[in-house]
C-alpha cells in the first residue's frame, strides 16, 4: 500500500510540475488581472487537489507538506499578494497587544472556484513583540508563509504525550522572510512557534482540519517549551498550557 501511494504521488508530482510550467508560461504571457487571473487560480486549484488527495488517503500528510512547500516556493509573491487582496487585508488588520490578528481569506470566492477547496485560508498580522505562541495540533495540517516582515520560526517533533506534558524535540530554528513557507502535520514537525522580529509581520496561512473523520480534532495544544525539563537527545518535557496561560507567557515579549 505504501508503494502504491509513493507511485501515485510521483505520478501526480510530475503532473504538478507540468501544471506549474503552464502557470509560468501564462505568467510570462499576461499580467495577473485583479482579482481573478490564471496564475493565482492555477496554484489555488493545485493546493486544493493536493489537499483533497491527502483527505482521500492517496498521499500522506508528509507528502502534502512537501508538495505544498514546493508549490509555494514557485509562486511569485506579487501574484500571491494580489490573489489574496493583501492591501485590503493590511488595512483591516487590528494589531492586538498580546495576540495575533487573524482574518479569513475567501480564496474560493475570489478565484471563482466552484465547490470546496479542502482547506481554509487566513491572513495573520502581528506587531513587534507579539508572537504566535508555541502549540501543536492533532488531526490537521497547516502552512504559514511570511508575506512581509521577519519572524523567528521554531519547529519541533512531538515524541510522546500524556495528560499533563508533551515531549518535543527541536527540528529547526530559522529566520523566516517574505516567501518562506513552513508546514506541520501529525506525521512530522508537528509543533511550531513564531516570534516576531520586525515592526510588523504578515502571514498567509492555510489549515486542513479533521483530516480523518474517525479521529478527534482538538485545535491548538499549547505548551511551555522554555520551562520544560531537558531529557536525553535534546527532548523537552513541556507542560501543557491553557490558552490564557500560553498568551500570558508567550503572547507578548519585550522588543
Amino acid at each position: 500500500m505504501e508503494e502504491i501511494s509513493r507511485r501515485t504521488f510521483a505520478r501526480d508530482a510530475i503532473g504538478s510540475l507540468l501544471g506549474l510550467a503552464l502557470i509560468d508560461h501564462l505568467a510570462a504571457a499576461a499580467a495577473l488581472t485583479a482579482p481573478f487571473g490564471a496564475v493565482a487560480r492555477g496554484w489555488v486549484l493545485e493546493m486544493s487537489r493536493i489537499t483533497k488527495d491527502m483527505r482521500a488517503g492517496s498521499v500522506t500528510q508528509r507528502m502534502w507538506q512537501q508538495a505544498i512547500e514546493d508549490l509555494l516556493s514557485k509562486v511569485d509573491l506579487k501574484d500571491l499578494l494580489c490573489a489574496i487582496d493583501y492591501d485590503a487585508l493590511v488595512r483591516k488588520a487590528d494589531f492586538r497587544p498580546v495576540h495575533e490578528t487573524v482574518l479569513e481569506i475567501p480564496l474560493a470566492k475570489r478565484e471563482r472556484v466552484s465547490g470546496e477547496l479542502g482547506f481554509d485560508s487566513f491572513f495573520y498580522a502581528m506587531r513587534k513583540g507579539v508572537d504566535i505562541v508555541p502549540h501543536g495540533h492533532k488531526n490537521m495540517t497547516t502552512m504559514h508563509m511570511v508575506l512581509s516582515g521577519e519572524a523567528q520560526a521554531l519547529h519541533f517533533d512531538k515524541i510522546n504525550e500524556d495528560a499533563k506534558y508533551i515531549l518535543i524535540k527541536p527540528v529547526s530554528d530559522r529566520v523566516a522572510r517574505p516567501g518562506d513557507a513552513s508546514t506541520i502535520s501529525d506525521e512530522g514537525t508537528n509543533v511550531h512557534w513564531f516570534k516576531t522580529l520586525s515592526d510588523r509581520v504578515f502571514m498567509f496561512n492555510i489549515g486542513v482540519y479533521s483530516i480523518d473523520s474517525s479521529k478527534s480534532f482538538t485545535g491548538r495544544e499549547y505548551i511551555d517549551p522554555l520551562r520544560g525539563d531537558k531529557e536525553a537527545d535534546g527532548v523537552i518535557r513541556a507542560r501543557r498550557l491553557t490558552s490564557d496561560e500560553a498568551y500570558k507567557l508567550y503572547g507578548g515579549h519585550k522588543a
